[in-house]
C-alpha cells in the first residue's frame, strides 16, 4: 500500500500561486509528503522571482534608453 503521508500535491494556478494540496482520492499515483510539495513550490517560486528580476532589468534598461534619447 501507498504511504499515506505521501498523499499530497502541488495545485496548479499562474505562475505566481500555488500550494499544496490533498491528492485526489481515486486516483493512484506516486505523490509527495507536504514538505516535498512545499519545497517543489519554493523552488518554483525562486526560478520565477528570478525571471521577474530580469524581465525588469532589461525594461529599466529600456527605459532609461529611451529617456537618453528624449534628451539629446
Amino acid at each position: 500500500m501507498a504511504d499515506p503521508n505521501k498523499r499530497f500535491v502541488v495545485e496548479c494556478g499562474d505562475m505566481l500561486h500555488r500550494r499544496v494540496g490533498p491528492a485526489p482520492e481515486r486516483e493512484p499515483g506516486d505523490f509527495l509528503t507536504k514538505a516535498e510539495a512545499a519545497i517543489r513550490i519554493i523552488n518554483e517560486m525562486d526560478a520565477n522571482i528570478e525571471q521577474a528580476r530580469d524581465s525588469r532589468r532589461r525594461a529599466v534598461r529600456v527605459l532609461w534608453a529611451e529617456r537618453r534619447k528624449a534628451f539629446q
